[in-house]
């Protein structure tokens, strides 16, 4: 399937000047997960499972931002 046609959402990050590392992507994660009651488990360093479906995360500028980092959940 095209990436344009895929789900995906930004999870808030507010190191938006630092690169998020794995273990800060997973926290953040971890807590929007926690946040809005939904099952989260993290399958590799790159992807996760939400409320049943997986999900490859990406960690990189966001665009738009003038530069700011982000972290983005894409449906697989």
């Amino acid at each position: 399937m095209l990436s344009w046609f895929q789900k995906s959402f930004w999870v808030p990050y507010d190191a938006v000047d630092c690169y998020p590392t794995v273990s800060a992507a997973q926290a953040a994660i971890a807590a929007y997960c926690a946040c809005n009651h939904w099952s989260c488990q993290f399958l590799s360093d790159e992807e996760v499972s939400i409320e049943g479906k997986q999900y490859k995360i990406y960690r990189g500028y966001e665009p738009g931002s003038r530069g700011c980092y982000g972290i983005k959940c894409q449906e697989r």
